[in-house]
């Protein structure tokens, strides 16, 4: 259940990162060309997320433009107070999660109006089931542990880095980690895994 590396996702991004933050919070009317280029940046880092997702959560049913296209399109509806690029990302993790889960029951609800065992043995079937379980459990985590839910959420759904998990909950790297495994290890036991 561990993700793969972020591959140094920030490494082109770090020093524009006050400027990253700034654009974020700002309508993309008034973007100049290189601030373009920067969003264009953000927006591609957000697609190699929503590829890795594709990876995990393989039947879901969206490719991976249409998965970070969602995700775009949640931040762009909202007000946009981002503290970083760190707080972006740990917002399109939560996107990224609800869009799934929310495709995931669509994709459910449909294949149990026809109660066709064939059907329920579709790929799309399991991986539905999969994640609206997942689901059902990180609610439940987040009952028992928001910080736990957080950690996980951000880490398995953002493919977020610890030391960026740490700065956006506001806590020790050390205590990210350990949140992490004990996050993947509760949800794994309720999973059956």
């Amino acid at each position: 259940m561990a993700p793969h590396g972020a591959g140094g996702r920030g490494n082109n991004l770090d020093g524009l990162d006050s400027r990253i933050t700034e654009m974020l919070n700002t309508h993309s009317a008034s973007f100049s060309p290189a601030q373009e280029q920067g969003m264009a940046e953000v927006y591609a880092q957000l697609k190699d997320i929503a590829h890795r997702q594709r990876l995990k959560v393989s039947k879901h049913g969206l490719n991976t433009t249409a998965l970070a296209n969602e995700a775009w399109l949640k931040y762009s509806d909202r007000p946009r107070d981002f503290n970083d690029r760190k707080h972006f990302f740990a917002y399109c993790a939560v996107a990224m999660r609800h869009i799934l889960y929310n495709l995931a029951r669509h994709n459910r609800l449909a294949t149990m109006v026809d109660v066709d065992q064939e059907l329920q043995r579709l790929p799309v079937y399991e991986q539905s089931e999969f994640l609206v379980d997942m689901e059902r459990h990180l609610v439940a985590l987040e009952a028992y542990s928001p910080r736990l839910e957080k950690v996980f959420t951000y880490r398995f759904f953002g493919e977020m880095e610890m030391a960026e998990i740490a700065e956006v909950l506001g806590v020790s790297e050390r205590t990210a980690l350990r949140d992490w495994k004990k996050a993947r290890a509760m949800l794994s036991a309720a999973l059956g895994g």
